[in-house]
């Protein structure tokens, strides 16, 4: 039985209320039922699928409603807000001088802090899973603007970033921006992920070292890489993605 994660921002009891049978045959048509859930009269305690009745369109619709009202945002949209789904939420944050940490076993590195300068960025968060990108321009995109690849440490190709020491919170809202951009920031950068990530002499661990000395906005642009989506590219990608358990 696969394990399954319930996300709310308060204790809730979910009691179990009807259940949906679906049928399928080997030529692609689709048949459901829908059954009431009773107690069994012999144990209270467990429950029993009612006889069945074809599920109708009034019935479907119902059932599609119910499942909206608990998975659409509801509140107002955060500036930042590029794209939100049930599953899925993508935002942008401008160019800044902020402080990150690195722990790393480069001796050019090593362990420390410092105000450094981060691109604008675009992050994409899934169940269990996140992603960010960067952007040359401090400027809210499109969905066909074309993304640059992280210099950040920790991050892989494709943008998928190692969580590492990091907990995540446990909503996929936008209210909980600033959460992640907070996780992102404060967590230890360890490691490049990638040796071409970005274009600067030396690679990435030169362009920290430089910026760990002197945050330098132009050089950090002037370092970033183009990757080969467009947001909305990467979006659907993103969205296609197996689940993380």
């Amino acid at each position: 039985m696969s394990r399954v994660r319930v996300l709310a921002d308060d204790e809730k009891q979910l009691v179990l209320s009807e259940a949906l049978l679906m049928y399928r045959s080997g030529r692609g048509e689709v048949y459901a039922t829908t059954h009431p859930i009773h107690a069994d009269p012999l144990d209270p305690r467990r429950s029993m699928i009612g006889p069945g009745s074809p599920l109708t369109k009034a019935a479907l619709a119902g059932f599609a409603k119910a499942v909206g009202a608990a998975t659409t945002f509801g509140g107002f949209v955060p500036e930042q807000l590029l794209y939100t789904s049930p599953n899925l939420i993508a935002w942008w944050a401008p160019e800044s001088i902020r402080r990150c940490w690195f722990k790393s076993p480069e001796a050019a590195i090593g362990e420390r802090a410092a105000d450094v300068a981060h691109p604008a960025l675009v992050f994409v968060v899934t169940s269990g899973d996140w992603f960010v990108f960067a952007l040359r321009d401090s400027a809210r995109p499109t969905p066909d603007t074309k993304l640059f690849e992280s210099p950040h440490f920790n991050v892989w190709a494709g943008g998928r970033i190692c969580t590492g020491n990091v907990d995540l919170p446990p909503a996929i809202t936008a209210g909980a921006i600033p959460a992640y951009e907070d996780a992102f920031h404060r967590s230890h950068f360890t490691h490049p992920n990638r040796a071409d990530a970005v274009n600067y002499p030396g690679g990435m661990t030169a362009l920290w070292r430089d910026q760990l000395a002197l945050p330098d906005m132009a050089a950090m642009r002037g370092a970033l890489k183009k990757s080969k989506e467009t947001l909305r590219q990467a979006i659907n990608r993103i969205a296609n993605l197996p689940q993380q358990p």
